[in-house]
């Protein structure tokens, strides 16, 4: 009869927590001349970039604008320390091309009105590996496989007006669009003491969600070399589905059929997330024409995570920019920006925790203009190192976990 010893059960352990990993509000930084500044762009946001980090921007755009990232090619991977027989790691890597922003913004009498596109947020995550003669659990070979693919789409419409010399006004409506699907399978041969022969896990899950996302800009100019600004959004659902499966099988030395097996049956319930509301202030200072310099402060407030039980935590990130043109025709952007963990810090002794890992980031481009067009290419670096606890059962079990990435990005704009 297959027993369902610990090597068993710490292996199985692993499927549903895999998938908790550290949760951050700040994921995506978007635009043409934002990304450069690391999204340091509140006080900003005069190009098509406005309509995601403060729409008051747009207004002060003096004719329209087309931006689009073309390409931005990241990756990234998270390495889980020692979490096979307490000496083997875990590693999961990512690789996408993602075409991340499509913005367009057009004067119109006495407001500015633009239409954008928008990847907030967009995981794309693989896990393939082979552990070989774990003696120490009687294990002769563990094979993990693990599929993961989250994005988060805002789509719409947004609008904004001057009020007076120094005030502006903006709102966007966006419609939210998510799609997560992710897979997981693992196959364990023991070893003849062990009692048991093969055991297989397969768990897939899929979540779709539909809502709208609207945002409230203002921008304040109280001098030209000075301006503020602020926006507030939330995501409300409308519709949220999550569909899972799991199938499992387990044999012992007899090898004759499953001695114990999970029903593969597909259950679909509904799904209520709760979103937090962001606000976002900034200040720009413009010391020259030559020269700025801008800093944001992003607020979340805490929410209920995914499974509707637990308090996901407030968070308070920052990013600062700074612009600096060499020539007509040629700038250097480069900023530093923070993406805190919005989950609790680990403690032993508690079990079913979700990772926190908090990642600082720095980003740098250039940009050659000509004629009303521009086109920049530059780079996104960032990197932290927190706790994971993939086996949600064990109290005394936790890992280090470490999130190394890089980006690559080219992006284009043309003012006509």
């Amino acid at each position: 009869m297959f027993r369902y010893g610990t090597a068993v059960w710490l292996f199985l352990g692993v499927a549903p927590y895999l998938f908790a990993d550290a949760g951050r509000n700040i994921n995506q930084i978007v635009g043409d001349r934002a990304i450069g500044m690391a999204g340091a762009y509140a006080a900003v946001s005069d190009d098509p970039s406005g309509m995601y980090y403060n729409p008051a921007g747009i207004a002060y755009s003096s004719s329209a604008n087309i931006s689009a990232n073309v390409n931005t090619l990241q990756s990234y991977a998270i390495t889980y320390d020692d979490v096979v027989a307490g000496e083997f790691d875990y590693v999961r890597d990512s690789f996408q091309v993602l075409p991340n922003f499509f913005g367009v913004i057009q004067p119109l009498g006495n407001y500015t009105v633009g239409f954008s596109s928008t990847i907030v947020d967009s995981v794309r995550e693989k896990q393939s590996q082979t552990f070989s003669d774990l003696t120490a659990i009687n294990v002769d070979k563990f094979v993990f496989n693990f599929d993961r693919i989250d994005t988060t789409y805002n789509v719409g419409p947004s609008v904004a007006r001057v009020l007076d010399n120094k005030l502006a006004v903006g709102l966007s409506m966006h419609l939210h669009y998510r799609s997560a699907e992710s897979i997981s399978n693992q196959h364990i041969k023991f070893s003849a003491a062990s009692g048991n022969n093969i055991s297989w896990n397969n768990s897939y899950a899929e979540i779709k969600e539909v809502g709208i996302r609207p945002k409230l800009g203002l921008i304040w100019s109280p001098m030209q070399s000075l301006s503020f600004g602020l926006s507030a959004d939330k995501t409300f659902l409308i519709s949220g589905n999550l569909t899972s499966q799991v199938s499992a099988c387990g044999t012992d030395l007899t090898n004759i059929g499953c001695q114990t097996q999970s029903d593969p049956s597909i259950t679909a319930t509904a799904f209520e997330r709760d979103y937090p509301w962001q606000v976002r202030m900034g200040g720009a200072w413009f010391p020259s024409n030559v020269l700025l310099v801008s800093a944001d402060l992003i607020y979340n407030s805490p929410t209920y995570d995914d499974s509707g039980d637990s308090v996901l935590l407030s968070t308070v990130d920052g990013a600062l920019g700074v612009e600096w043109y060499w020539s007509p025709k040629w700038a250097l952007r480069s900023g530093l920006y923070t993406a805190n963990a919005n989950t609790p810090e680990l403690a032993l002794g508690s079990i079913n925790q979700a990772g926190h890992v908090d990642l600082i980031g720095a980003t740098v481009s250039i940009t050659r203009f000509n004629q009303g067009s521009s086109i920049s290419l530059g780079a996104l670096l960032n990197y932290g190192q927190g706790e994971s606890q993939i086996y949600g059962d064990k109290p005394t079990l936790i890992q280090t976990t470490t999130i190394a990435g890089g980006t690559v990005f080219f992006t284009t704009s043309y003012r006509y």
